[in-house]
């Protein structure tokens, strides 16, 4: 039976790693593709999130009749209620604590150049989606466009009852998750994959070296992370309550999800 892995990639939690698993296990993406996300021949980012029942039904059967079994949404959220009520797809994600994920991402942007700030405050101020207050209700939600401050109760009540509708959620911090659960649901084995994490790089390590970057490349060399007021964190655990709650929450019911039976099979 045909099964279409459907990735909600939150970033900075484990997600390049998941990626690079499923390349690793066989499974087949798009041609193009940046990261398991879709892309058009002419090199546009397919905006999965803004399609609508019909059209999301017509992409999974595109998949289907061209053989694609993975599919990541990094940038945006899908209608998960069609992909849950689709027995073709098994709905996976994988979350991180907040706080964690928020410094593991500024760092990374940092070191690799994706951002000049240098502070905590400079960097959440940018305008990227990513870096929005209460990150992961916002995406299991779908509440993008809520104003900074203003999500409330109800996108939180969302993104919960989302989060039921996945087949298999992950905790990069829950024992066994990425070691043991996330193969044995999907009917994969570990492999050998580069994590994609922010220290560790050589090949980063000489290119910061080669453009004369020495500082930072020591910086670097030593894993030294960017320093963070706690006042900085203070305000960022008061703006993203909601996110808190969440992963609380999750980790207190065990959500883990279950896969459909048809879809345990390995293809």
């Amino acid at each position: 039976m045909y099964r279409l892995i459907w990735f909600q990639h939150v970033h900075k939690a484990a997600g390049s790693l998941i990626v690079n698993q499923a390349i690793a296990n066989g499974e087949v993406l798009f041609e193009n593709h940046k990261n398991g996300n879709p892309y058009t021949p002419e090199g546009e980012l397919t905006p999965l999130w803004e399609f609508n029942k019909d059209l999301l039904t017509a992409f999974v059967d595109q998949c289907e009749s061209e053989g694609v079994t993975f599919v990541a949404t990094e940038w945006g959220a899908p209608i998960y209620e069609v992909l849950h009520s689709d027995p073709r797809v098994v709905l996976v994600t994988c979350l991180r604590e907040p706080w964690s994920r928020l410094i593991s991402n500024f760092n990374y942007d940092y070191y690799y150049g994706f951002t000049k700030s240098r502070t905590l405050g400079a960097f959440l101020s940018e305008e990227l989606r990513i870096k929005q207050d209460n990150f992961l209700v916002r995406v299991f939600s779908r509440n993008y466009s809520v104003p900074e401050g203003q999500l409330d109760e109800i996108s939180l009540s969302t993104a919960f009852s989302n989060l039921h509708l996945f087949d298999l959620v992950l905790v990069t911090e829950r024992q066994g998750d990425l070691s043991n659960h996330l193969f044995e649901a999907l009917g994969w084995k570990s492999k050998p994959v580069f994590p994609h994490t922010t220290f560790g790089n050589l090949w980063l390590l000489k290119s910061l070296v080669g453009r004369l970057h020495l500082y930072t490349a020591w910086k670097y060399f030593l894993r030294r992370k960017i320093g963070i007021s706690e006042e900085e964190k203070k305000q960022f655990l008061n703006s993203s309550n909601l996110d808190i709650i969440l992963y609380n929450r999750l980790l207190a019911e065990e959500i883990r999800g279950f896969l459909h039976p048809i879809n345990q099979a390995s293809h």
